[in-house]
């Protein structure tokens, strides 16, 4: 046998005091009895759903018909134009709540809190309202003046939520794959100069200010420093290293294994090695550590993360020395650039930086390749010199 349906209906919870219960109905006709002023409730199914036992918070019949048939309205239209976009963000974010880290659990909700005002304003509450034409204007129009590179990452973090809303039938058009990606060009990384890193690392050491953290250990931010430059790590995963994991490789460096913090969704973790030399483990094993385990990590940081607080201090630090966008990525940057104009291959880089594929290290890292233009170079040459040789090969 099927469910029975019943009608959302309102009935009034009739007090002890109430005359009703003089009348002799009985509990189920009493239900039905509205010349009183006893509150009233509601229970029974909309066209979408069942709505539970609940209070009006009023005595007011025309007041409680008004809320039911307001419910009654909703549910035709979530027949007819799928439910409403700000509830299928709430159900999105929490879906995903394990899967997205804090920083970017906020991103999403800051695009779709964009995406439901500025829909609202054009008059469409509910997601099959949603269209091509109002999903591109909002690409152009809702979101603010930003980076290439963050306007792309937006408008995919967009399309994520149409592919889910597609999925779960909130709508019924598959949006995800008729809304255009941003193309974005990526910036060519620029290092730091020779002379602007020896220029960080000075007043690094003349760091003063506070009695904990990064400011009462000038020495040891120094060196966290020089770790991110000599072993080309994100500065996420420079202030959980962990000397303890060492070990020795047969070139004499010391061998860090570990695992980045940073990764897409649904990938595996992968195992990084960096190459520390024996002049850096000396020092950071002998210098001011920050907690017991781990020499900068400080246990008692609160507010900002501490990633957030090398990128405050390396602010500081470049406006006393004057360099130009200082900022804990560039010491990566220039370690990839250093290794490139070293000879190391593209691909040895890209397995160094962690990176997922060879395609973004040379997105990132073009103009720094240097063996391939030299190749090029010398064959042309080759073929100036002695025009009737085939020096690039038949066709």
């Amino acid at each position: 046998m099927g469910i029975t349906r019943v009608p959302l209906m309102l009935y009034r919870r009739h007090i002890a005091k109430c005359h009703v219960h003089k009348t002799g109905l009985s509990p189920r006709a009493k239900r039905h009895y509205m010349e009183c002023q006893c509150p009233i409730w509601m229970f029974g199914s909309t066209e979408t759903g069942y709505v539970p036992r609940q209070s009006t918070a009023t005595r007011d019949m025309a007041v409680a018909e008004a809320q039911r048939q307001a419910l009654l309205r909703s549910g035709r239209d979530e027949v007819i134009c799928g439910p409403r976009i700000n509830d299928c963000i709430e159900r999105f974010l929490l879906s995903r709540k394990s899967e997205l880290a804090a920083h970017t659990e906020k991103g999403y909700r800051l695009l779709l809190t964009r995406l439901e005002s500025y829909c609202a304003i054009r008059g469409a509450l509910f997601m099959r309202e949603l269209t091509v034409d109002l999903l591109e204007d909002f690409k152009v129009h809702g979101l603010p003046s930003i980076k290439d590179t963050s306007k792309r990452t937006a408008v995919a973090r967009l399309k994520c939520f149409l592919k889910t809303a597609y999925r779960r039938e909130w709508i019924t058009s598959p949006l995800a794959l008729k809304v255009e990606s941003h193309v974005a060009e990526l910036d060519q990384k620029s290092p730091y100069t020779d002379a602007e890193v020896v220029l960080i690392l000075d007043e690094a050491e003349r760091m003063k200010g506070g009695w904990r953290g990064y400011a009462s250990a000038p020495h040891t931010f120094r060196l966290l420093l020089e770790l991110m430059l000599e072993a080309g790590m994100r500065v996420s995963d420079a202030i959980r290293f962990d000397p303890s994991v060492l070990h020795r490789g047969n070139s004499g460096l010391w061998i860090y294994t570990f695992q980045q913090k940073k990764r897409r969704r649904k990938q595996p973790r992968r195992l990084i090695d960096a190459y520390i030399s024996d002049r850096l483990k000396l020092e950071i094993d002998s210098c001011k550590w920050l907690s017991h385990a781990l020499p900068f990590w400080n246990e008692r940081a609160t507010g900002l993360n501490l990633g957030t607080q090398v990128w405050q201090r390396m602010q500081s630090i470049g406006e006393r020395c004057g360099v130009v966008d200082c900022r804990p990525h560039r010491l990566r940057d220039t370690f990839a650039v250093r290794s490139l104009l070293r000879g190391l291959s593209l691909d040895d880089v890209s397995r160094l930086l962690g990176h997922t594929s060879i395609q973004i290290t040379q997105a990132y890292y073009a103009k720094w390749v240097t063996a391939r233009s030299n190749r090029l170079e010398t064959l042309v040459s080759k073929s100036l010199v002695n025009p009737d040789s085939n020096a690039l090969g038949d066709r």
